[in-house]
């Protein structure tokens, strides 16, 4: 913003229209201090420092629900690569060092991430080594959610279900979300030792950590979460029978909240990358789950996008082989431009209404990031400007991340982000950075009351 007598004059946004709603009119969208003060339409606006972006589409800034700033990550690097895809807050998965108080935790991470442009919160990971003290602790220092794993290779990770019973307990008190990864975890391991899964295919993985065994997780968490009465979200469904579980313990009045990740839409078991690049749990399912997901995403049933990006480098991603891969794909940077195609492209399968409502609005209102995930007066100018004319092909050498390869590898998309602004802060234009740093820590109040444009 250009300043006058001392006074910094606001920017106006101008000639773009809705993302949700192209056949409306062009707006001015006009931002002070960060903020959105005026909506109005092409023209209007008489003071301020006008930016065209005449013939562009306009998103909010997208939420990534689910971000792993661990492996070749740090919480600078997810934050700077966000941007570059169009998502300015990210949710980082936060897992405390044994040693580490909760706040403390926050307060590495908020120190750590000096340098990422994206703004930032925090799910913290809960589990059996810690306190439930922990849990009210997390909300003090402004976490959004905690999050219990039924399922994990270190045990002393993976909780019970009546671990999770007081986890959710405690976060109910707390006014926090329970996350939960829903795999039955005694299952998966006793599966193992029998040999399941030891060959390593993509095939006999999603054998082996089956869709009913990740729905069965679903139903047992669900019923948990109704008897103490606390909300539920689980993390990263991937499958028509998990689907229909939540589904079934909504209509029997459990609060409980479905995310889903890019690969579950776009990728399927006979299109797994090779090796240890197409490694992730749960394991990408046959094509009809795919389609499912789909159709779930459609009708609403599916509330948020969480890329669950995992940066591994190269030597955790063998390409030849899965044994010794680590689990988890990239997507940070992929899942917007899908999503954009997904809604405008020529199959497009996604009503554009539900495109925003699952990359933004739906995680601020679920998650409390008060100010974030519409496009209305009071809320951050956060705010992603969409060529709905141009095309783009993905890969890797496009992205930010430390993965070094795309599970999109050549896919032609409609649609390209042309300029990303944070918080009215034009920080990335034509897929060039042109503003490094500044992101902020976003406390979660748990539920935000406004309501915006999208």
């Amino acid at each position: 913003m250009f300043s006058v007598c001392g006074r910094r004059m606001p920017d106006v946004l101008r000639g773009a229209r809705l993302f949700t709603d192209p056949t409306a009119g062009a707006l001015d969208i006009t931002v002070s201090d960060g903020v959105i003060v005026d909506i109005a339409a092409a023209g209007s606006a008489t003071t301020g420092n006008v930016i065209d972006l005449d013939g562009l589409e306009l998103m909010p800034g997208c939420i990534d629900s689910h971000v792993h700033p661990i492996h070749d990550e740090t919480f600078a690097t997810v934050a700077q690569a966000a941007v570059h895809g169009g998502v300015t807050t990210i949710a980082n998965q936060l897992y405390p060092n044994a040693d580490e108080s909760t706040p403390d935790a926050i307060a590495r991470m908020i120190r750590e991430s000096e340098g990422g442009t994206a703004d930032f919160a925090a799910h913290v990971r809960w589990d059996r080594a810690r306190s439930t003290s922990d849990i009210a602790a997390a909300a003090a220092a402004g976490a959004v959610s905690i999050k219990v794993f039924l399922a994990h290779p270190d045990k002393s990770i993976q909780s019970s279900l009546g671990e999770l019973a007081t986890a959710l307990s405690q976060a109910k008190a707390a006014g926090l979300l329970t996350l939960v990864h829903a795999e039955l975890g005694d299952v998966v391991d006793e599966l193992f030792a029998a040999g399941f899964g030891s060959q390593g295919s993509a095939s006999e993985i999603n054998q082996w950590r089956s869709p009913a065994i990740e729905a069965a997780a679903v139903n047992a968490a669900a019923v948990v979460s109704r008897a103490v009465e606390s909300p539920l979200y689980i993390v990263h469904t991937s499958c028509e029978a998990s689907m229909r579980a939540g589904t079934a313990a909504r209509e029997n009045g459990t609060e409980l909240y479905v995310e889903t990740c890019p690969h579950y839409l776009f990728l399927d078991v006979d299109q797994a990358p090779p090796g240890g690049q197409g490694f992730v749990l749960p394991p990408l399912r046959p094509r009809q789950d795919r389609d499912f997901m789909r159709s779930a995403a459609v009708a609403g049933s599916v509330d948020t996008l969480g890329s669950d990006h995992c940066g591994h480098g190269p030597r955790s991603k063998p390409v030849d082989s899965i044994a010794g891969a680590k689990a988890g794909l990239p997507g940070l940077e992929a899942m917007v431009p899908l999503i954009i195609d997904a809604a405008i492209g020529p199959d497009a399968w996604l009503p554009r209404h539900r495109a925003v409502e699952m990359l933004s609005s739906s995680a601020a209102r679920i998650f409390g990031l008060d100010g974030k995930g519409s496009i209305g007066v009071g809320y951050d100018a956060d705010i992603i400007a969409i060529d709905p004319m141009a095309t783009q092909s993905l890969s890797s050498g496009l992205f930010h991340d430390a993965a070094g390869y795309t599970p999109y590898e050549g896919r032609s998309l409609s649609g390209q982000i042309e300029q990303v602004f944070r918080r009215g802060e034009l920080v990335v234009s034509e897929g060039n950075a042109q503003s490094i740093g500044g992101g902020r820590f976003i406390r979660g109040s748990r539920r935000s009351s406004r309501s915006g444009v999208n």
